[in-house]
């Protein structure tokens, strides 16, 4: 067993969507979900066991509750044949974003050296920690958050963000076939950074959240700096009349306060929620759906949800994409700029330029490319103003991360277990660089490399089946 150290183990469419709210909101037969549930309903008993007991100590009695580890990596004096290095990995995806006080960006995603995602328990699949201390321009992979020795469990949906005090915290959702008979099979665990600023910072005790994948979307974090956290239960998705996309309100100190619930939507896929304060105190989000994003609204502070339907500008068609209220107001929206309809009984993808003519995808068509960036001027009535990242293959799952000095730093992955791709892409632009539709200010750019195993001797080759 390597050496221990403090919780760190050694080894558009049309832009247009004119009278939105007040004019769909009456049309659709939304439904009101005025219910909160009690949280450990939801989420499981999250009270770990005492310090002594033999699931909290190794070597581990393993359960559910058994806490897991971050491993420090590529450090001065480490083998260089480690199993997390670079080299080895065929596939890499869903890759998130943060910057610290003092500038440090930090990135995590999730890889593997063996296949491709295998849901429900992404054996042989670890989430990588990496940063940056030259504004993006350099990456070095630092920690890894891998499950995989005990009994065999998988790692999927990593997530960094900032909370109200301005530290950077990770999740790690950790999955372990227990055949059943444990209701922490699925965990999420909250490590918090204690020195941003250091390429290898230590961290807390990993905090258990509980046993839904909360960990896909930032949350939302409210004046008074309590915070809501997105959650869904992905083994549910598929299965009709389910309830299963919901919200965890905390207070200041993370003790939950309540947990609310959508009123079931069997069009919903991955649900991907991600909430807005608009400007009257109402809350705002889409969700991912079959056939694009749909929206839903709570005038309670989130305690219950009206359903909207689908959002009429169509994008990110059964992906992810994510909402941001930025300092000026104005709410940025990262997404695939891709429509679809049905046309001699096929789909067909294209994109609608700025003059409103419909345009025929490139290679690939599907609704997985051309990620933009949108701005609203309407608390997210409408997106008038939009700046394309990337449209170069299949272009997927944004995060963003604010700076002080006003850049948004934007990640997405590209083709995770394509031949030459599984990259994962850093932006950095500006509000006026969307309103202009182009790059206007000198420090932005688009879709440098934070990670692309190829240009290191890596990733999937021909005849690699994953």
């Amino acid at each position: 067993m390597p050496i221990q150290v403090p919780f760190v183990r050694q080894p558009a469419a049309s832009l247009m969507a004119c009278g939105f709210v007040t004019g769909l909101l009456s049309s659709f037969a939304s439904a009101l979900h005025a219910q909160t549930v009690d949280p450990e309903t939801v989420l499981g008993d999250t009270t770990l066991p005492f310090a002594e007991q033999v699931s909290q100590n190794f070597p581990y009695g393993i359960t559910g509750k058994t806490p897991p580890s971050l491993i420090k990596v590529n450090f001065e004096g480490q083998p260089p044949y480690h199993k997390h290095r670079i080299n080895l990995r065929i596939f890499q995806g869903c890759p998130q974003v943060e910057i610290s006080e003092g500038g440090r960006l930090w990135a995590t995603w999730f890889g593997s050296n063996v296949q491709a995602e295998r849901a429900p328990y992404h054996n042989d699949q670890f989430s990588v920690i990496s940063t940056s201390a030259d504004g993006g321009k350099t990456w070095k992979e630092v920690f890894v958050f891998d499950p995989s020795e005990l009994l065999g469990g998988g790692a999927s949906d990593p997530m960094l963000w900032k909370d109200p005090n301005g530290s950077i915290r990770f999740i790690g959702l950790r999955n372990i076939d227990f055949k059943g008979q444990d209701a922490f099979a699925s965990s999420a665990w909250e490590f918090t950074m204690l020195d941003p600023e250091s390429e290898y910072t230590a961290w807390t005790e990993p905090r258990l959240l509980g046993n839904k994948n909360i960990s896909v979307m930032k949350p939302l974090i409210f004046p008074d700096g309590t915070v809501m956290r997105s959650m869904d239960d992905f083994k549910l998705v598929g299965k009709p009349d389910k309830v299963r996309i919901r919200f965890l309100k905390e207070d200041v100190d993370g003790k939950p306060i309540f947990v609310s619930e959508f009123p079931v939507d069997n069009d919903a896929s991955f649900a991907e929620q991600m909430p807005i304060i608009r400007k009257d105190g109402s809350l705002f989000t889409f969700y991912r759906a079959k056939k694009g994003q749909k929206f839903a609204e709570s005038f309670d502070g989130g305690k219950t949800w009206k359903l909207g339907g689908y959002y009429p500008m169509q994008f990110s068609i059964n992906t992810k994409c994510i909402l941001k209220t930025l300092p000026s107001g104005r709410v940025l929206l990262v997404a695939n700029d891709v429509q679809v309809k049905a046309e001699k009984g096929k789909n067909k993808y294209y994109y609608t330029d700025d003059n409103g003519k419909e345009c025929d995808l490139e290679e690939p068509k599907t609704a997985r490319t051309r990620m933009t960036a949108y701005l609203s001027d309407d608390d997210g009535k409408s997106f008038t103003h939009r700046l394309l990242l990337c449209d170069e293959g299949q272009i997927s799952y944004p995060s963003a991360a604010l700076s002080k000095d006003g850049s948004i730093y934007i990640v997405y992955d590209q083709g995770r277990g394509v031949i030459g791709q599984h990259t994962i892409f850093l932006s950095k632009i500006t509000e006026q660089d969307i309103l202009a539709g182009k790059l206007v200010l000198g420090e932005s750019f688009l879709n440098n490399i934070v990670s692309r195993p190829s240009d290191q001797g890596g990733g999937r080759r021909e005849g690699d089946k994953i």
